[in-house]
């Protein structure tokens, strides 16, 4: 049957025609059965019509075991363009051994004897892949055919086939034997096997140079189908070839012959080449292509064919190239990874990545085969290495400016500056908050007392007492101003309670006072006493001085209020004044939390505007009941005070200090009612205390 479809194909015009089908071994006898003797049987009966005579004959000749393989070997040779398979073998011990000639010697002599018409004497052969065995047609049938090229391919680590080899050696270095398609296409392009050359990168088959990869293997450029649905929904790859089954052949053969119409259209194979092969199910030769995971086999030779005929390849890129190239891309995402901010530098290297992914795409089209997953690969860890390096570098160098720095700079401002670098410039924005000055009573004179060491270790004892209340209440220590302190809040982070939260450390830096006062008593040291000022208003907080040396700090009217408030304390024999402001702010956020008391209308040392102020009593679950019972009686003073009823505030005032004998506000109110006693203000006071020191 094989020699039948021979014979159509020829008749019909066909250029090449390639089995993808190994004939190793002779056909076998025939088994006879009764079904056969029966015919046989009923033709003899009757020999004499000339037709059943020879059909009887033909019958007797199909029972000898070399009839069938004489009649295609004959088609085969009377064809002269069928071109048959092999297989090679790289184990020695998996040898596909002639059993009449013995020996594994006499097997290569025999296989090197079939193969010898096709191949080709070559000099600089420089294959890692030496084969030593080999599944040939059987010595007739090879004789018969045009030639004998090898089916080898090579799947990739993904089992995918993207390359075959063009050449490969059988024993021996110096003879090649051509790829089943290559054996093809250079018949088809009237090029002889001595024609055929070979370098190191290229495979020359007349005008078409077919390029090498290192281990002499060739990509094969694959001329793509149409992807469709099938009956699962699901994807199903349709091939562009014409497939035509075989039984068509056979049966058109037949009704040319009974003067029918066939079922091919005559002229259907005129200079076509024409692969046959195997394709009923389960006899199918299936393989995985970038295409489909199911590609028929003989589909790729047809592949390979048009590569060559079409003189279009696909070029591999030289592996150092390809090393160098790698290396000049990472180099750039490098470049681009250190030198642009986190955000910016993933914009641009995402960028970078698409587009190199993109123009290989582009360039695969054309042909150029170019890494995409190497690179990609190489520059996403580079720039991941670039981000680590620039992390450590950040860590290690916001490490030494905690560490350099800390000593001078608030550790809230040091924090600001490390997050927002830019910030350090000159400049400030206007921010509601709040600040407290703090200093030591009597400094001067003490200072005049003891020795200047002494003074030292004593403050700065004192003043990192106080640092840590501030930064425990998370204020932010704005600088030391000899023995004072300046602290403020809602700055440079954003705080709502800030008020509050001034209040608070207030409160605890004159606990903590207290707590190193009788430690300083029982070590017979000096006792420090402090007054703090707080207050809320509008300020300019930022970095302010020259363009070289700066300060972080607050300016504005409302600052000044607050160190005007500090030296107010004096005045009124109180320890913490706070604003009208602060009040508010810190019974907003923090309601029922502080005690405070109504001290006085107040024009302080350099303002008109008189301003209310009072002083932090302490927190209300501490605070005693007498204590309140005494603030509520001087509230009562106050309001008489303030309505010029001098006398009458006057003898609530003195019935404080009976409850509480250290009462500062109470005593300098019983002094100034006595002075207004004797010199009564004008009609348009309304009550207001002039500071006169600061």
């Amino acid at each position: 049957m094989h020699g039948e479809v021979i014979e159509y194909l020829n008749t019909d015009g066909a250029k090449a025609i390639g089995f993808d089908i190994i004939f190793s071994e002779r056909a076998v006898r025939r088994e006879v059965d009764s079904d056969t003797v029966n015919e046989l049987r009923s033709f003899a009966q009757n020999s004499d019509i000339p037709e059943v005579r020879s059909e009887l004959l033909y019958r007797l000749d199909l029972l000898k075991s070399d009839f069938s393989d004489s009649q295609f070997v004959s088609a085969v040779e009377k064809a002269g363009n069928v071109f048959l398979p092999s297989v090679f073998y790289a184990d020695g011990n998996d040898i596909r051994r002639n059993p009449e000639l013995g020996s594994d010697e006499g097997n290569t002599l025999n296989i090197k004897s079939v193969l010898s018409k096709s191949s080709i004497h070559i000099s600089n052969n420089n294959f890692k892949n030496i084969y030593f065995n080999a599944t040939v047609p059987f010595e007739g049938l090879a004789a018969a055919s045009h030639g004998i090229g090898h089916i080898n391919y090579s799947p990739d680590k993904d089992g995918t086939c993207r390359r075959f080899f063009p050449l490969i050696s059988f024993h021996e270095k110096e003879i090649a034997y051509p790829t089943f398609p290559l054996l093809i296409a250079s018949y088809v392009k009237g090029v002889s096997l001595e024609a055929i050359k070979l370098d190191k990168e290229n495979v020359f088959i007349g005008d078409a140079a077919l390029p090498l990869l290192p281990d002499g293997s060739a990509y094969i450029r694959y001329q793509g189908g149409e992807i469709t649905r099938d009956k699962e929904d699901k994807n199903a790859f349709a091939s562009f070839y014409q497939y035509i089954p075989y039984d068509y052949v056979l049966a058109s053969k037949d009704l040319i012959e009974a003067g029918k119409e066939p079922l091919i259209q005559r002229g259907q194979f005129k200079d076509k080449i024409v692969l046959i092969s195997a394709s009923a199910a389960g006899l199918t030769d299936l393989r995985p292509t970038p295409f489909s995971p199911v590609t028929p086999g003989i589909e790729i030779h047809a592949n390979i064919i048009d590569n060559i005929l079409s003189g279009k390849f696909l070029y591999p890129l030289n592996k150092d190239l390809e090393k160098l190239y790698i290396f000049l891309l990472a180099g750039v995402i490098a470049v681009a990874g250190r030198f642009s901010g986190p955000y910016r530098g993933f914009f641009i290297v995402a960028i970078f990545v698409g587009s190199v992914a993109f123009f290989h795409w582009t360039f695969f089209e054309k042909g150029y085969v170019l890494p995409i997953v190497k690179p990609v690969v190489a520059m996403t860890f580079v720039y991941l290495g670039i981000l680590l390096m620039k992390y450590v570098m950040e860590y290690r160098e916001r490490k030494y400016l905690k560490s350099a720095f800390g000593y001078y700079i608030a550790p809230a401002v040091l924090e600001d500056i490390l997050k927002s670098p830019d910030k350090l410039k000159l400049g400030g924005e206007r921010k509601y908050m709040t600040v407290l000055f703090s200093d030591v009573e009597g400094f001067t004179t003490l200072s005049e007392q003891i020795s200047p060491e002494e003074i030292s270790a004593l403050l700065n004892e004192y003043l990192t007492s106080m640092v840590h209340c501030i930064t425990q209440n998370s204020g932010t220590l704005d600088k030391f101003i000899g023995d004072a302190v300046m602290a403020l809040w809602n700055a440079p982070c954003e705080q709502n309670e800030h008020a509050a939260l001034a209040c608070e450390t207030a409160l605890l830096m004159m606990k903590e006072l207290g707590g190193m006062r009788k430690k300083w008593q029982e070590e017979q040291k000096p006792l420090i006493n402090a007054r703090i000022g707080i207050n809320t208003g509008d300020m300019i907080v930022g970095n302010m001085g020259s363009k070289k040396i700066f300060d972080y700090t607050v300016l504005g009217s409302e600052v000044n209020v607050a160190a005007r408030l500090e030296p107010l304390n004096k005045d009124f024999g109180t320890r913490i004044a706070v604003s009208e402001s602060t009040r508010t702010e810190a019974e907003k956020y923090r309601p029922e939390r502080f005690v405070f008391r109504r001290l006085a209308r107040v024009q302080l040392k350099g303002r008109n505007k008189p301003l209310e102020v009072h002083e932090l009593v302490g927190l209300r679950e501490d605070t005693g009941e007498d204590i309140l019972g005494m603030i509520e009686m001087f509230e009562t003073g106050l309001g008489l005070f303030m309505d010029s009823k001098f006398a009458e505030a006057k003898a609530i005032f003195q019935t404080i200090p009976e409850k509480t004998p250290i009462d500062g506000p109470s005593k300098t109110y019983i002094s100034l009612c006595e002075y207004y006693e004797k010199n009564p203000p004008e009609n348009s006071w309304r009550g207001i205390y002039v500071q006169e020191s600061k």
